[in-house]
Protein backbone atom coordinates (compact mmCIF):
# COMPACT_ATOMS: atom_id res chain seq x y z
CA UNK A 1 0.00 0.00 0.00
CA UNK A 2 2.72 2.47 1.03
CA UNK A 3 4.41 1.80 -1.84
CA UNK A 4 1.45 2.34 -4.58
CA UNK A 5 1.49 5.91 -2.79
CA UNK A 6 4.71 6.43 -2.71
CA UNK A 7 4.53 5.43 -6.79
CA UNK A 8 1.46 7.77 -7.73
CA UNK A 9 2.98 10.96 -5.80
CA UNK A 10 6.17 10.37 -7.39
CA UNK A 11 5.13 10.00 -10.90
CA UNK A 12 2.30 13.09 -10.42
CA UNK A 13 4.42 15.42 -8.54
CA UNK A 14 7.46 15.02 -10.92
CA UNK A 15 7.09 13.84 -14.17
CA UNK A 16 7.11 16.03 -16.89
CA UNK A 17 4.44 17.68 -18.73
CA UNK A 18 4.63 18.30 -22.43
CA UNK A 19 4.07 21.82 -23.58
CA UNK A 20 1.65 22.78 -25.85
CA UNK A 21 1.47 24.01 -29.19
CA UNK A 22 -0.52 27.27 -30.66
CA UNK A 23 -3.51 26.39 -32.28
CA UNK A 24 -7.12 25.39 -31.05
CA UNK A 25 -7.75 23.23 -28.90
CA UNK A 26 -11.02 21.18 -27.22
CA UNK A 27 -12.29 22.80 -24.81
CA UNK A 28 -12.08 19.74 -22.92
CA UNK A 29 -8.71 19.80 -22.61
CA UNK A 30 -8.36 23.67 -21.38
CA UNK A 31 -11.49 25.05 -19.82
CA UNK A 32 -11.19 24.97 -15.66
CA UNK A 33 -14.95 23.54 -14.87
CA UNK A 34 -16.34 20.58 -16.49
CA UNK A 35 -19.68 19.17 -15.48
CA UNK A 36 -21.51 16.46 -16.40
CA UNK A 37 -25.48 15.53 -15.70
CA UNK A 38 -26.93 11.60 -17.83
CA UNK A 39 -28.98 9.09 -17.63
CA UNK A 40 -27.21 5.88 -16.77
CA UNK A 41 -29.09 2.94 -17.90
CA UNK A 42 -27.23 0.29 -16.12
CA UNK A 43 -27.84 -3.50 -15.94
CA UNK A 44 -27.25 -5.08 -12.07
CA UNK A 45 -26.33 -8.18 -10.68
CA UNK A 46 -26.49 -8.22 -6.66
CA UNK A 47 -25.34 -10.69 -4.06
CA UNK A 48 -25.34 -10.12 -0.21
CA UNK A 49 -24.15 -12.33 2.62
CA UNK A 50 -25.85 -11.71 6.29
CA UNK A 51 -25.00 -14.45 8.33
CA UNK A 52 -27.19 -16.49 6.77
CA UNK A 53 -27.92 -18.78 3.66
CA UNK A 54 -30.56 -19.80 0.57
CA UNK A 55 -30.72 -22.99 -0.46
CA UNK A 56 -29.67 -26.20 1.11
CA UNK A 57 -25.73 -25.73 -0.67
CA UNK A 58 -25.21 -23.26 2.50
CA UNK A 59 -23.11 -20.47 0.63
CA UNK A 60 -23.61 -17.90 3.02
CA UNK A 61 -24.79 -15.15 -0.04
CA UNK A 62 -28.28 -14.66 -1.15
CA UNK A 63 -28.79 -13.94 -4.47
CA UNK A 64 -31.07 -10.89 -4.63
CA UNK A 65 -30.88 -11.00 -8.91
CA UNK A 66 -32.17 -14.43 -9.18
CA UNK A 67 -34.45 -14.71 -5.48
CA UNK A 68 -36.63 -11.60 -6.21
CA UNK A 69 -36.34 -11.16 -10.12
CA UNK A 70 -34.19 -8.06 -9.75
CA UNK A 71 -32.39 -8.42 -12.77
CA UNK A 72 -32.88 -6.17 -15.44
CA UNK A 73 -32.26 -2.35 -16.06
CA UNK A 74 -32.89 0.84 -14.45
CA UNK A 75 -32.60 4.75 -15.28
CA UNK A 76 -30.88 7.05 -13.11
CA UNK A 77 -29.05 10.03 -12.63
CA UNK A 78 -25.41 10.42 -13.14
CA UNK A 79 -23.77 13.69 -12.00
CA UNK A 80 -20.13 14.26 -12.80
CA UNK A 81 -17.83 17.55 -12.42
CA UNK A 82 -13.96 18.69 -12.78
CA UNK A 83 -12.43 21.52 -11.28
CA UNK A 84 -8.54 22.19 -12.21
CA UNK A 85 -8.11 24.44 -9.72
CA UNK A 86 -4.70 25.22 -9.87
CA UNK A 87 -3.23 28.36 -11.53
CA UNK A 88 -1.27 25.99 -13.91
CA UNK A 89 -4.22 23.51 -14.65
CA UNK A 90 -2.46 20.79 -13.84
CA UNK A 91 -4.35 19.91 -10.49
CA UNK A 92 -8.47 19.46 -10.30
CA UNK A 93 -10.85 17.86 -8.08
CA UNK A 94 -13.61 16.07 -9.26
CA UNK A 95 -16.60 14.02 -8.16
CA UNK A 96 -19.24 11.77 -9.09
CA UNK A 97 -23.47 10.47 -7.78
CA UNK A 98 -25.52 8.16 -8.47
CA UNK A 99 -28.10 5.97 -7.01
CA UNK A 100 -29.94 2.95 -7.74
CA UNK A 101 -32.39 0.62 -6.41
CA UNK A 102 -35.32 -1.78 -6.41
CA UNK A 103 -37.87 -4.01 -4.97
CA UNK A 104 -39.92 -6.49 -5.57
CA UNK A 105 -42.43 -9.17 -4.24
CA UNK A 106 -42.56 -12.91 -5.05
CA UNK A 107 -42.86 -16.51 -3.85
CA UNK A 108 -40.04 -18.36 -2.40
CA UNK A 109 -38.79 -21.69 -4.44
CA UNK A 110 -36.18 -21.99 -1.79
CA UNK A 111 -35.44 -21.19 2.11
CA UNK A 112 -33.54 -17.70 3.18
CA UNK A 113 -32.11 -17.71 6.47
CA UNK A 114 -31.56 -14.45 7.60
CA UNK A 115 -29.09 -14.74 10.99
CA UNK A 116 -31.59 -16.33 13.08
CA UNK A 117 -34.76 -15.61 10.98
CA UNK A 118 -35.99 -18.11 8.29
CA UNK A 119 -38.19 -17.51 5.44
CA UNK A 120 -39.46 -20.95 4.16
CA UNK A 121 -40.12 -22.50 1.27
CA UNK A 122 -43.72 -20.22 0.08
CA UNK A 123 -43.74 -17.84 1.66
CA UNK A 124 -44.38 -14.44 0.33
CA UNK A 125 -41.65 -12.24 0.84
CA UNK A 126 -40.46 -8.68 -0.19
CA UNK A 127 -36.80 -7.85 -0.86
CA UNK A 128 -34.47 -5.10 -2.48
CA UNK A 129 -32.04 -3.27 -1.97
CA UNK A 130 -30.78 0.60 -2.16
CA UNK A 131 -27.26 2.01 -2.89
CA UNK A 132 -25.87 6.01 -3.22
CA UNK A 133 -22.55 6.02 -4.46
CA UNK A 134 -20.54 9.15 -3.73
CA UNK A 135 -17.34 9.68 -5.49
CA UNK A 136 -14.35 12.21 -4.80
CA UNK A 137 -10.94 12.35 -5.71
CA UNK A 138 -8.09 14.91 -6.50
CA UNK A 139 -6.04 14.66 -9.89
CA UNK A 140 -3.02 15.74 -11.64
CA UNK A 141 -2.15 15.77 -14.81
CA UNK A 142 1.17 13.45 -16.03
CA UNK A 143 0.94 14.63 -19.50
CA UNK A 144 -0.47 17.44 -21.77
CA UNK A 145 -0.60 18.53 -25.18
CA UNK A 146 -2.59 19.94 -28.25
CA UNK A 147 -4.56 17.02 -28.76
CA UNK A 148 -4.37 14.77 -25.43
CA UNK A 149 -4.47 14.71 -21.65
CA UNK A 150 -3.34 12.16 -19.20
CA UNK A 151 -3.81 11.81 -15.33
CA UNK A 152 -3.77 10.10 -12.01
CA UNK A 153 -6.56 10.71 -9.28
CA UNK A 154 -6.58 10.12 -5.62
CA UNK A 155 -9.51 9.72 -3.84
CA UNK A 156 -12.59 7.66 -2.49
CA UNK A 157 -15.78 6.37 -3.04
CA UNK A 158 -18.12 6.50 -0.50
CA UNK A 159 -20.78 3.58 -0.66
CA UNK A 160 -24.49 4.18 1.29
CA UNK A 161 -25.65 0.86 0.87
CA UNK A 162 -29.04 -0.57 2.50
CA UNK A 163 -30.75 -4.08 2.18
CA UNK A 164 -34.01 -5.78 3.40
CA UNK A 165 -36.39 -8.86 3.07
CA UNK A 166 -39.62 -8.67 4.85
CA UNK A 167 -42.78 -11.31 5.11
CA UNK A 168 -44.09 -13.95 7.18
CA UNK A 169 -41.30 -15.14 9.57
CA UNK A 170 -40.35 -18.41 11.53
CA UNK A 171 -37.54 -18.68 14.59
CA UNK A 172 -36.98 -22.02 15.68
CA UNK A 173 -39.90 -23.39 13.80
CA UNK A 174 -42.22 -21.16 15.53
CA UNK A 175 -44.01 -18.31 13.57
CA UNK A 176 -42.70 -15.05 13.89
CA UNK A 177 -45.05 -13.00 12.16
CA UNK A 178 -44.56 -10.09 9.54
CA UNK A 179 -40.77 -9.16 10.01
CA UNK A 180 -38.51 -7.10 8.12
CA UNK A 181 -34.44 -7.86 8.76
CA UNK A 182 -32.34 -5.28 7.12
CA UNK A 183 -28.46 -4.51 6.64
CA UNK A 184 -27.29 -0.65 6.62
CA UNK A 185 -23.67 0.67 6.15
CA UNK A 186 -21.70 3.19 4.83
CA UNK A 187 -18.72 1.65 3.42
CA UNK A 188 -15.23 4.05 2.69
CA UNK A 189 -13.37 2.83 -0.31
CA UNK A 190 -10.15 4.72 -1.48
CA UNK A 191 -9.03 4.50 -4.98
CA UNK A 192 -6.62 4.93 -7.18
CA UNK A 193 -6.90 5.92 -11.00
CA UNK A 194 -6.12 7.27 -14.62
CA UNK A 195 -7.90 9.41 -16.89
CA UNK A 196 -7.04 10.30 -20.64
CA UNK A 197 -8.61 12.33 -23.29
CA UNK A 198 -7.81 12.45 -26.52
CA UNK A 199 -9.26 14.98 -28.82
CA UNK A 200 -8.52 15.19 -32.56
CA UNK A 201 -10.89 17.82 -33.58
CA UNK A 202 -11.96 20.63 -31.47
CA UNK A 203 -15.58 19.48 -31.34
CA UNK A 204 -14.82 15.66 -30.87
CA UNK A 205 -12.86 13.91 -27.88
CA UNK A 206 -12.56 10.37 -26.65
CA UNK A 207 -12.20 10.02 -22.98
CA UNK A 208 -11.10 6.61 -20.55
CA UNK A 209 -10.93 6.20 -16.83
CA UNK A 210 -9.83 3.64 -14.76
CA UNK A 211 -10.31 3.30 -10.88
CA UNK A 212 -9.02 0.27 -9.05
CA UNK A 213 -8.47 -0.27 -5.32
CA UNK A 214 -8.35 -3.17 -2.55
CA UNK A 215 -7.90 -2.57 1.13
CA UNK A 216 -9.11 -3.62 4.62
CA UNK A 217 -9.62 -0.73 6.83
CA UNK A 218 -11.25 -1.59 10.44
CA UNK A 219 -14.66 -3.39 10.37
CA UNK A 220 -14.25 -3.10 6.70
CA UNK A 221 -12.14 -5.25 3.47
CA UNK A 222 -13.24 -4.53 -0.05
CA UNK A 223 -12.32 -3.57 -3.72
CA UNK A 224 -13.52 -1.84 -6.47
CA UNK A 225 -13.20 -1.58 -10.24
CA UNK A 226 -14.44 1.69 -11.98
CA UNK A 227 -13.95 1.53 -16.16
CA UNK A 228 -15.60 4.16 -18.38
CA UNK A 229 -14.96 5.11 -21.71
CA UNK A 230 -16.34 7.44 -23.45
CA UNK A 231 -16.75 10.25 -26.51
CA UNK A 232 -18.15 13.52 -26.21
CA UNK A 233 -19.51 16.20 -29.50
CA UNK A 234 -18.98 19.59 -28.73
CA UNK A 235 -21.31 21.50 -31.39
CA UNK A 236 -21.45 24.34 -29.13
CA UNK A 237 -18.45 26.51 -26.86
CA UNK A 238 -19.62 25.72 -23.75
CA UNK A 239 -22.12 22.96 -24.61
CA UNK A 240 -21.48 19.26 -25.92
CA UNK A 241 -23.08 15.85 -25.64
CA UNK A 242 -21.62 12.33 -24.43
CA UNK A 243 -21.77 8.73 -24.53
CA UNK A 244 -20.27 7.13 -22.48
CA UNK A 245 -20.20 3.05 -20.98
CA UNK A 246 -19.56 2.42 -17.40
CA UNK A 247 -18.67 -0.75 -15.36
CA UNK A 248 -18.56 -0.89 -11.99
CA UNK A 249 -18.12 -3.61 -9.35
CA UNK A 250 -17.97 -3.10 -5.67
CA UNK A 251 -17.01 -6.31 -3.12
CA UNK A 252 -16.51 -5.96 0.48
CA UNK A 253 -16.75 -7.98 3.74
CA UNK A 254 -18.61 -6.28 6.84
CA UNK A 255 -17.90 -7.40 10.30
CA UNK A 256 -20.28 -4.53 12.24
CA UNK A 257 -22.78 -5.46 15.19
CA UNK A 258 -25.27 -4.93 12.65
CA UNK A 259 -24.12 -6.86 9.81
CA UNK A 260 -21.32 -8.78 9.66
CA UNK A 261 -21.65 -9.81 6.04
CA UNK A 262 -20.64 -9.46 2.50
CA UNK A 263 -21.86 -7.75 -0.43
CA UNK A 264 -20.58 -8.10 -4.36
CA UNK A 265 -22.60 -5.56 -6.82
CA UNK A 266 -21.97 -4.44 -10.18
CA UNK A 267 -23.22 -2.44 -12.72
CA UNK A 268 -22.77 -2.25 -16.34
CA UNK A 269 -24.55 0.18 -19.36
CA UNK A 270 -24.21 3.03 -21.23
CA UNK A 271 -25.11 7.17 -20.33
CA UNK A 272 -26.18 9.66 -22.10
CA UNK A 273 -24.99 13.00 -21.19
CA UNK A 274 -25.12 17.14 -21.74
CA UNK A 275 -22.03 18.10 -20.60
CA UNK A 276 -21.30 21.68 -19.65
CA UNK A 277 -17.60 23.55 -19.76
CA UNK A 278 -16.53 26.96 -19.16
Amino acid sequence: MKNLLFVFFFSVTFFPSYAQTVGDKNPLLTDRFLARAALFVPSRAFQVGVNGNIDTENTGDIDFDETFGLDGTQVTLNLDFMWRFSKSKLWSVRGQFFSVGAEKETTLDSEIEWEDVTYPVGASVKGGFGLKLYRIFFGRVISTGQKHELGGVLGFHGLNTNVFIEGEAFINDASAGFRRENVKAFLPLPNLGVWYFWAPAPKWAFSAEVDWFGIKIGEYSGGLWNLSPGVTFQPFKTIGFSVKYHYINYYANVNQKNWNGSLDMSYRGPSFGLNANF
